[in-house]
């Protein structure tokens, strides 16, 4: 009897404590004093902002970087990797009076105008700053793998610039449209840039005292899923334990979007391969061993096909226009990953079957059409067509501890880098 009260009262503590220890997890999620593009009279925000980093081709870099402010010229500044010219020129244009700090801690926002599915759609993300802590807390979860030579590149970055001049982008699961209502209404538009897609980029300031402390009460107990921003969170947290004793640096520049804003899409982002080794006719035979398979005559129907699935599929295509669905016939495991297309793609047809014969190459691209027409030119024999991964399994796959591969999702679009900067110096 008293053996068994023992085991009672002890499993009563141990729900007690798990209790306080749910209601006490949140993130800490702060205005701060943001670094704002001062515009002289023939300047344009457009010289000043830029996409972030890493989908930047050489073109568009030369392009931008032709202006002498320009973001881009810190951000991708670096000589064999080593910024530290660049993290001069932040010092120059802070000197300089091109970058000013706000007087108060501030939060801001993005408002992001933008066509997808011919449909209009708006976008509302709340930039802060977001105290670093590691996954295994609960509190901030990634989705996707990370590349280590990625990491170290924007390491050497912040090393030599001491600031946070991109934002991370995350998901919390809701926010009251009342609460955002209101805070917008509040809010002091700057700046507005549209690219080249169509997109506007509209960027404002909320420093509300009452606006600041409604929002800061709405977050405080969120948990967060990082959409976009994966190495600069980690290199971000790297770089904060480097610092330990200075809490400037445990945080870093964020944009925090509800899982419930009616502006979130979410695109696929499909495969190339270069390199193959097997011929068409192998591949289709061991790639029977996984999936069903059949032959669709226009990548129109291929992607109809593998978005209305039940099952995973993927889209192959093949030189000479030839055009497969593959149907994943069964699960190895309950895994939520085996529902993530990019996970079977990389698990069975990549590691399974092309990477038998040899090392194969793989380059990206998120649009289907672009695709289609590198199959069969420039040593590409191969590529698959993806589906855009659902919010709720993207979610699931994070709670389960689990991470997509590397460039599984593209949230669409992304978000701006050059209207305000972290400085931690």
């Amino acid at each position: 009897m008293r053996q068994g009260l023992r085991e009672l009262v002890s499993k009563l503590i141990q729900y007690l404590g798990l209790t306080v220890s749910l209601r006490c997890a949140m993130v800490e999620f702060l205005p701060f004093k943001g670094l704002i593009p001062q515009l002289s009279g023939d300047e344009s925000v457009t010289d000043r902002v830029s996409p972030p980093y890493d989908v930047i081709g050489e073109v568009e870099l030369k392009r931008l970087q032709g202006a002498p402010h320009n973001i881009t010229r810190i951000t991708l500044g670096g000589r064999d990797g080593n910024y530290d010219g660049a993290s001069a020129l932040l010092r120059s244009w802070i000197s300089e009076g091109k970058l000013k700090e706000d007087p108060q801690d501030c939060f801001y926002l993005l408002r992001q105008t933008f066509a997808h599915d011919d449909k209009k759609m708006v976008r509302t993300g709340i930039m802060g700053a977001l105290k670093l802590e590691p996954y295994e807390t609960g509190n901030v979860s990634p989705h996707e793998e990370t590349f280590p030579k990625v990491k170290e590149d924007r390491l050497n970055l912040l090393r030599a610039t001491t600031a946070h001049l991109e934002s991370i982008f995350c998901l919390y699961d809701e926010l009251d449209q009342k609460v955002m209502g209101e805070v917008l209404g509040k809010a002091e538009m700057l700046f507005s840039v549209k690219d080249q897609d169509g997109t506007e980029h509209a960027f404002g300031r909320i420093s509300d005292h009452a606006s600041i402390k409604e929002l800061r009460v709405a977050l405080a107990h969120k948990k967060l899923l990082i959409a976009d921003g994966h190495h600069r969170y980690e290199t971000a947290l790297r770089y904060s334990q480097e610092h330990g004793s200075d809490a400037k640096k445990g945080y870093v520049l964020a944009t925090l979007v509800a899982g419930n804003d009616p502006g979130l899409a979410v695109m696929p982002t499909h495969r190339i391969f270069k390199g193959i080794q097997i011929s068409m006719d192998e591949l289709l035979f061991h790639a029977s061993k996984f999936f069903a398979i059949w032959e669709v005559k226009s990548l129109e129907e291929v992607v109809r096909l593998i978005s209305q699935n039940k099952r995973t599929s993927l889209g192959v295509l093949l030189p000479g226009g030839q055009m497969f669905v593959f149907e994943l016939a069964w699960r190895p495991t309950d895994d939520p990953l085996w529902s993530v297309d990019a996970y079977v793609c990389e698990e069975l047809l990549l590691k399974k079957i092309l990477q038998k014969k040899g090392e194969v190459m793989v380059d990206y691209d998120h649009d289907a059409a672009s695709v289609a027409k590198k199959v069969g030119a420039e040593g590409v024999a191969l590529a698959v067509i993806l589906s855009p991964a659902k919010l709720d399994l993207i979610w699931t796959v994070a709670n389960e501890g689990e991470k997509m591969p590397r460039k599984s999702t593209y949230f669409y679009p992304k978000v701006w880098s050059g209207f305000v900067a972290l400085d931690m110096s």
